[in-house]
This record gives C-alpha cells, structure tokens and sequence, in this order.
C-alpha cells in the first residue's frame, strides 16, 4: 500500500519499558514534538497496545512504526495482522527500542539504537518516502502453551537455547549489556559449555517433529534427544548468522542438532553460517527443514523473541505457522 498524494501518514508505537527506550525515551518524545505528521502513542501493556490497535487500522497510516525491543514487536505485528486485510497491510518501520534487538537487526532501520535514531529522523526530513529498501518477512503464530495463549514471534528456540537465555538474563543483561555485542558473548560463552558438555548448558531435549512445507508434503522426525533447535523467519539472526540451510520454498527455517551430534566443534561453524560443511550431516546428528507449518511435540519451555513459557505437553503439538507476508521498509 502506497500513498498516492500528500504527506505520509505514520504511526509510532513506543514501549517505554524495554531495553533501550527506558535511556532515549524521554528525548524520542521532545524530537518527536517536532514531527507533527508523527501519531506518536505510547503503550505500557499488552492490554493498551490492544485497545490502540483497532484505532489505528482505522486511521489508514501508511506506516507504522514500532518502537520497542523482539517481543514488543512480534506482539504488534500479530494484533497488526489481525486488525488490517492483508491487501492493505502498511510498511512497518522497526527501531530497535529493546536489549537484544534481533528483529531489528535483520529489517529494522539498524541494530544500533543510536545510529536507528539518526536514520530515522533523517527519513522524516527527507519527506518520509515510501521507497528504497523494502524487506519481506512472514511471522510465525505459535499455538499449544500451557497458558493456552496465541503467541506471535519471528525467533524460537529450544533446547540449549534455554539454558543460553538464562546465562544471558543472570550474567549479561542484568548488568546492562545489550545488542549484537551482548548476543555474541552468550553465544561463545555457551559454545564453550556445549564443547564441554557442560551440564549447566548440555540439556537436550526431547522433541518430534512435523514440518509441511508449501505444497502440503509432510517430513516427520520420532522423539529424539535434541540439544540445540531453532525456527525463524529472520534472514538473518545477530551477528550475520545464517543457521538454515534447507533449500525448500518455505517461510520458516527450522534447525535440529541432536543430543550426542558427532564433530560438534568442527561442524557448528559451518552451520552458523548455514554452509554445512562434511560433518555436518543427518547421520551425525544435524539436519536442517523449511516448512509453511510445523508441529513440535515435547514437554518444556522454549524462548519466543525473548519470551520464555512452557508447551502444553502430552499430546498437545505446539505448532508454528507462517503469517503475513509483511513489508519492513529499512527508513535512511
């Protein structure tokens, strides 16, 4: 969708509560004040942001900004998706307003708040166009916690993710740490226990697995041990990394690496760059599968952009759908 004439219209959406906005918010606002084109709106809960929703589908924007850390965003594009017809869907700015800012970093305006900040103001200046660099992404609708609740997110994981989530939580961001930087320290550091075996990161998991890619052809994959498994519908994740390597034509990438996978230090390189190399093969324990659907049957807690919460078990599959797609435009 396109404004044909006169002034673009935006809406911006600010968590004052996440990572970085807690810092800037204050001086977001007074720039703010002197871009009256900007609706700028303020929510504090998922119950605001809600009722704000609705409201602004009715208003037409043009674009709709997001201010806020991985799951303040995921949480807007999901109410955004069910309150705009697809056909007329908005360009979404992203900035990246939380700690770890992942989404942001793949179809944001940049993963550094500041220089986001910078570019983003300058876009204004030059008149908001609506052209230049424009991104596509689906989201993913998760299903089947334990709470019951329909979640939206574009990064998921489990396994050792957990455990590297809760080193990240205790040891990096509680001391205000945060960005790419922040992500690659957790990274080595859980590498490093993953080489060892290290019990306080070496947790797999037990997970089957049923991916339907867009023709409607099924993969399955029995129960088995997983120490590491990720979904996204990122190009990229922090640092460039690339962990998806199947070929299908499917939204959602999904990455599988057994409990005992052989050549582990030799191979995970490879497979961060989504490039395996020889080791890294179904035999020794990695596999890798894009799909428009899949289910993930365990009894566990996963991460979903930085939200933590458990499946429902038993025979309840969680399972993850692409929606969208939707436009990201990458403001300069």
């Amino acid at each position: 969708m396109g404004n044909t004439g006169g002034a673009t219209r935006i809406c911006m959406i600010s968590n004052p509560t996440s990572g970085n906005n807690r810092k800037w918010q204050a001086r977001i606002e007074a720039r703010l004040a002197a871009y009256p084109q900007v609706a700028h709106h303020v929510t504090r809960s998922p119950h605001e942001a809600e009722e704000l929703v609705p409201q602004l589908a009715a208003s037409c924007p043009d674009v709709v900004v997001i201010n806020g850390g991985d799951g303040t965003i995921a949480a807007a594009l999901g109410m955004i998706l069910r309150h705009w017809a697809q056909d007329e869907l908005p360009l979404i700015v992203l900035l990246p307003g939380g700690t770890a800012n992942m989404t942001a970093g793949d179809i944001g305006v940049a993963s550094s708040h500041k220089q986001a900040l910078k570019r983003f103001f300058r876009w204004l200046d030059r008149g908001a166009p609506l052209t230049g660099d424009i991104r596509t992404r689906h989201i993913m609708r998760v299903t089947g916690a334990a709470d019951g609740h329909v979640r939206h997110g574009m990064f998921l994981g489990t396994g050792a993710i957990m455990q590297a989530t809760r080193f990240a939580h205790k040891n990096v961001h509680s001391r205000g740490l945060g960005g790419e930087l922040s992500l690659g320290m957790v990274l080595v550091r859980s590498v490093w226990g993953l080489i060892r075996q290290d019990p306080k990161f070496y947790q797999p998991t037990h997970v089957a697995i049923a991916v339907e890619n867009g023709s409607g052809v099924e993969v399955t994959r029995d129960t088995a041990p997983m120490l590491i498994l990720v979904a996204s519908t990122l190009g990229r994740l922090f640092l460039g990394i690339r962990p998806f390597w199947a070929k299908d034509e499917a939204p959602i990438g999904l990455t599988a690496i057994q409990g005992g996978a052989r050549r582990f230090a030799r191979a995970f390189p490879s497979v961060l760059r989504g490039r395996p190399n020889r080791h890294v093969t179904v035999e020794n324990g990695y596999e890798s599968f894009r799909g428009a659907r899949i289910e993930l049957r365990f009894d566990g807690e996963l991460n979903l952009d930085g939200e933590l919460f458990a499946t429902a078990g038993g025979d309840v599959p969680l399972v993850i759908e692409a929606e969208g797609p939707i436009r990201f435009l990458r403001a300069k």
